[in-house]
């Protein structure tokens, strides 16, 4: 054992970072004196630097960039130790010496022109080798901005003036900064290359008074001509068909000049596949207003394979937000997971994906591990890019999902397969399919369904045509703060399609997001849901003791019905137990005919990764066809955010207050039947329950909305 403990300690030593004999470590760099800007800000343009500890630091910004703003971002951090590993960072009074300037032009930089370091401290320790820094700065009166003009656009419109306004950076009244003065330079070109001055220049000059501490700012363009867009060629796409490439940018010729044209071009390409990299070069006529545009293209690989395992939480990440199984699962799985995906098949930039999933399934909230099954998900997707014409892609799809149903728990065989037309408009804001679907539900034999001998599903089929649209204003999918997300998915089965049901299905998702200065961010979500079937042939017969059958027939199939609570819904609620609920056993039959739910988070982040949301959800899913309003089920609750590259992870709890449920006599269909197959007597649902009242915690990935 002490042999064990001695190569450990040997191990450590190694790893341990050392300081050279004739130089001292920086252990600490402190400046003190800062309070209208950012120290972390400050410190990051430094050549000397402290040895690096553990911690974080309490604020919004993300980690600072030398001369990148925000440079009065508000954070607090906190540092504990320094890892043994950790390298030493070298003192060297040259350096030093020329970081004490450094702080003096860097406030310049920022408006404070009268900004001085009054004291410089250095505490070396000759016994341990290392050395402490500290400075004190006196921030003084900053500069701020008294005029702002523009020379040289006497000529352009009205709307061209306000565009040019809106892209400047610097605002009257308030602090001068070189770096938002240099930005607004790049944003007025942006604006003007946006409305055809492919070529416009913008050069500046600022005249800075000290003793009043003011700034005049006048920006010189030099807007040149108009261009419009010349040839469009192709180059680098090695054996690729060219055609698909010049057919996806769609940049016409002779159409004015955009930057936001070149943008869509690009994210088209892009979706074609198979390329690694795009590239627009701009090659503008020396004696002409057109502008050709060479597209530069590199092929990536075309066969990948994949292999690994995985963890799937609260939902499925294989569907959308307008795919019509887009629930919240109280379920978890741990898969391995094997894809391999070529991105040429059968050429023509065509796309194929087969992804496959053995999955140990736990049939209960993460991180419970009881009710376990074995289960496995295939999955084919192909695209056929440049369908009809050159921004349609042509998709087929088909995902054979074996194991316990994901709504009752049955064990069953699930196909669902979908071919159609999709495309993007508005520079891929708007996104459009219309999709043929089939949906095959396939039991296990009725003897192994449940522990309800007497309890069976039918094998059942649907087909029906699905059109979606989703329209997305947000500044960014995964952690939107601002703008707007409407999507409408309709469905229409049967008719003269085969299938067990005659039925058509609309919902309407509308969000909106606000933000509340740097930290705060308001965010709202309300949809509903209308499911009318005029017509099913499912036989009930006299041995559907539970009225399985009969609700089947009623509310549809399982896969396409409409549910309510969960991580994306009402989350003081299990996942679809929301409203009208039948639990039998370890069945839990539920969904409806009319929902309605509305939601409201308070988003506020703590640090850079970590963030807190207080929501307050709303909502009902009712069997009957209506929307019934005094039965808002509202639940409060409080959630935990850590953002990550897939999106952020979050926690929420959510409370439903008893008291607060309905108004008035309870409408809803809240029953737990007798599991021992005899008489089906009706006994009060059992809520879920959360730190002793009515609740439910939710693990999952990706916003609620």
């Amino acid at each position: 054992m002490s042999t064990g403990v001695l190569i450990a300690a040997c191990s450590l030593l190694v790893a341990c970072a050392t300081i050279p004999r004739r130089d001292y470590g920086v252990r600490s760099l402190e400046i003190s004196g800062v309070k209208q800007l950012d120290e972390s800000a400050l410190k990051v343009c430094l050549a000397t630097q402290a040895r690096e500890r553990f911690g974080f630091s309490f604020g919004v910004a993300d980690t600072p960039e030398c001369g990148v703003p925000p440079f009065d971002a508000s954070r607090l951090p906190v540092s504990f130790w320094a890892w043994p590993w950790t390298d030493w960072p070298l003192y060297d009074e040259t350096v030093w010496n020329r970081d004490i300037a450094r702080v003096s032009r860097w406030y310049r930089a920022r408006g404070y022109y009268d900004a001085q370091v009054v004291q410089v401290t250095q505490k070396p320790d000759p016994e341990h080798k290392t050395i402490d820094l500290a400075l004190q700065v006196v921030e003084n009166q900053p500069v701020l901005v008294q005029r702002i003009e523009m020379e040289g656009i006497q000529a352009v419109d009205r709307r061209l003036r306000n565009a040019l306004q809106a892209a400047l950076q610097l605002r009257v009244g308030e602090r001068f900064d070189e770096a938002l003065y240099d930005e607004s330079k790049r944003a007025l070109v942006a604006a003007l290359r946006e409305r055809a001055y492919a070529l416009a220049e913008v050069s500046g000059a600022v005249s800075i008074d000290t003793r009043r501490h003011t700034a005049d700012v006048t920006f010189r363009v030099q807007l040149g001509r108009r261009y419009r867009f010349g040839e469009v060629t192709v180059e680098g796409e090695g054996s690729l068909p060219k055609r698909p490439v010049w057919a996806a940018a769609e940049i016409e010729e002779g159409t004015p000049f955009s930057v936001s044209a070149l943008d869509d071009a690009k994210r088209a390409i892009y979706e074609l596949g198979p390329f690694a990299s795009v590239e627009l070069i701009e090659k503008p006529h020396k004696d002409s207003d057109r502008i050709d545009i060479l597209i530069k293209v590199v092929p990536g690989r075309r066969l990948r394979t994949a292999i690994g395992i995985g963890m799937q939480v609260g939902t499925d990440p294989t569907l959308t937000p307008t795919d019509a199984t887009y629930d919240s699962l109280n379920r978890w799985d741990v898969h391995l997971l094997g894809r391999v995906e070529h991105r040429n098949f059968l050429g023509g930039m065509r796309r194929l994906a087969i992804e496959d999933r053995p999955r140990l399934i736990f049939n209960t909230a993460f991180p419970s591990l009881n009710e376990r099954s074995i289960g496995n998900l295939l999955i084919v997707d192909f695209r056929q890019p440049t369908f009809f014409e050159a921004r349609t892609s042509f998709l087929m799809t088909a995902r054979w999902d074996r194991g316990p149903d994901p709504y009752t728990n049955v064990p069953r065989s699930d196909l669902l397969a979908g071919l159609g037309p999709e495309r993007t408009f508005l520079n891929g804001k708007l996104r459009t399919s219309i999709t043929a679907n089939v949906n095959w539900f396939v039991p296990d034999d009725p003897s192994q369904v449940s522990t309800l001998t007497r309890v069976s599903y039918p094998a059942y089929s649907v087909t029906y045509m699905q059109y979606a649209l989703a329209l997305d204003l947000r500044d960014q999918p995964r952690d939107p703060r601002r703008g707007a997300y409407f999507a409408l998915t309709v469905q229409q089965a049967g008719y003269f399609l085969p299938g067990n049901w005659d039925y058509v299905r609309i919902t309407p998702d509308v969000r909106g997001y606000l933000p509340l200065g740097r930290a705060f961010v308001l965010a709202g979500r309300a949809r509903i849901g209308i499911m009318e079937i005029t017509e099913s042939t499912i036989e009930v017969g006299d041995n559907d003791a539970f009225g399985i059958r009969e609700r089947l027939r009623d509310l549809g199939p399982l896969r396409q019905r409409l549910r309510g609570g969960g991580n994306n819904s009402v989350r003081g609620y299990r996942p679809n137990t929301l409203g009208d609920v039948t639990r039998i056993g370890d069945i839990v039959d539920s969904g409806g005919l009319r929902q309605w739910e509305a939601s409201l988070e308070l988003r506020t982040a703590i640090t850079a990764q970590f963030g807190v949301v207080f929501f307050v959800d709303v909502g009902d899913v009712s069997r009957r066809k209506v929307f019934r309003l005094n039965a808002p089920q509202p639940s409060f609750g409080i959630g935990l955010r850590y953002r990550t590259v897939i999106g952020p992870i979050r926690l929420d709890a959510g409370f439903a207050p008893p008291p607060l449920q309905v108004v008035g006599a309870d409408p809803r269909v809240r029953e737990a039947m007798n599991p021992d197959g005899s008489v089906p007597a009706t006994r009060p649902y059992h809520e879920s329950q959360l730190l002793g009242t009515q609740g439910a915690l939710h693990f999952t990935i990706g916003e609620a909305y």
